[in-house]
């Protein structure tokens, strides 16, 4: 088949030219095979340092899929189990209560968790770990602004989340739980695995499939290849005035965040990419059992999850399209995620199609960014239009 991808580069270029963008990469396999990757703009704009293929992003959210692999690796191995209580791991983090603002804007608890948080809470965002605005406001007050310095780990952060009010009763809710959550999970798997969770990265993911340049700790030679960080406003984007050894500008390096810490390059998150479109396998070597994998894109929360759009749900860790739709885009059954700074990926099994999207921009907008919406019209729109 012969695509027509024309409208990723028109995209990524009038952006550029339109000062809303500075740099960006993507890239597209269909049936294992290459079908588009190409690079634009700029890694610096100041030095006219142009995007390449090793250039090094901050995956920000992008690392949560990461993290969801690690737990069900663990899980594989019946070291945790998914309806374990996070207490089993994490004895502080038992008898939460429930918040809730009163009228002067005080954090006040309104009544009791009627049970732990478990391992699957945290994966399909349903903890009630600060996962909406009340959870979001009291997590930036009582964890990020005290404890999130540098030199700080997991170990010494995550058993104080139990100073945080949830949202709701464990598994009343799906929400989206953006640091707490995944940070909490990263823990587990430094207790359950006897690692540091860096460490268990290195040699039961990225080692093993070849990801070089994933990484919480980039070397100094990795720290070069960082793209700079800009905000876009209007017609200009302006250069945040920030160490770049931060891999978002409230979490420290020292702290390996299991929900946005790593770094990494667009070649290396293809290389995910394919590995769980291929149910746990990337040329020839398997990290997770196929079920497993199965089970990760599977819908697993109710259609009417709080802040994403219908036809759009959560496995774990993942976004998983079930939008019954023929013509929708993506196509029911696709998956994967987003970070905060523009990142996006999805494995789409219907047409045995991986794509990534790289860019760095604090206010991109998430999953909600309308790059992510752009890139994936454009590959759907040129699947539909492919010529023999």
């Amino acid at each position: 088949m012969k695509y027509d991808f024309s409208e990723i580069r028109k995209h990524s270029e009038g952006r550029i030219a339109s000062k809303v963008l500075v740099g960006c990469g993507n890239s597209v396999k269909i049936n294992g095979e290459t079908v588009w990757e190409n690079y634009f703009g700029y890694s610096s704009l100041e030095s006219k340092k142009p995007v390449k293929a090793d250039s090094i992003y901050r995956l920000c959210s992008m690392s949560k899929p990461i993290t969801g692999v690690a737990v069900m690796q663990l899980v594989q191995q019946k070291k945790v189990d998914l309806f374990d209580s996070v207490a089993r791991f994490v004895p502080e983090l038992t008898g939460f209560g429930i918040g809730a603002l009163d009228k002067d804007g005080n954090f006040v608890r309104v009544a009791d968790a009627e049970r732990d948080i478990t391992v699957f809470d945290l994966l399909t965002h349903s903890s009630g770990l600060a996962q909406a605005d009340f959870g979001f406001q009291m997590s930036g007050k009582v964890i990020q602004e005290k404890y999130f310095k540098q030199g700080a780990t997991l170990k010494d952060v995550v058993p104080k989340f139990i100073n945080i009010l949830l949202d709701c009763q464990p598994g009343a809710a799906m929400g989206y739980g953006a640091i707490m959550a995944y940070d909490l999970l990263g823990y587990i798997v430094e207790v359950a695995s006897g690692m540091s969770y860096g460490e268990y990265l290195k040699k039961y993911i990225t080692g093993p499939l070849g990801m070089v340049d994933t990484t919480f700790h980039p070397t100094e030679e990795q720290m070069e290849r960082v793209v700079d960080l800009y905000e876009a406003t209007g017609d200009k984007v302006t250069l945040i005035p920030k160490s770049y050894t931060d891999s978002m500008l409230s979490i420290p390096q020292s702290y390996e965040a299991g929900s946005a810490g790593l770094f990494g390059t667009l070649p290396d998150y293809q290389i995910f990419a394919e590995m769980l479109l291929n149910f746990g396998e990337y040329k020839g070597t398997r990290i997770l059992d196929a079920n497993l994998v199965r089970l990760m894109s599977t819908p697993l929360t109710r259609p009417d999850t709080i802040g994403y759009n219908i036809g759009q749900v959560w496995g774990l860790s993942m976004r998983v399209i079930n939008n019954p739709d023929p013509n929708a885009i993506p196509p029911a059954g696709t998956f994967g995620w987003s970070g905060a700074y523009g990142t996006h990926f999805i494995v789409c099994p219907r047409h045995n199609l991986t794509a990534v999207y790289v860019t760095n921009l604090t206010n991109a907008g998430g999953s909600g960014a309308y790059t992510a919406f752009e890139f994936e019209q454009d590959i759907f729109n040129a699947i539909k239009d492919a010529k023999d």
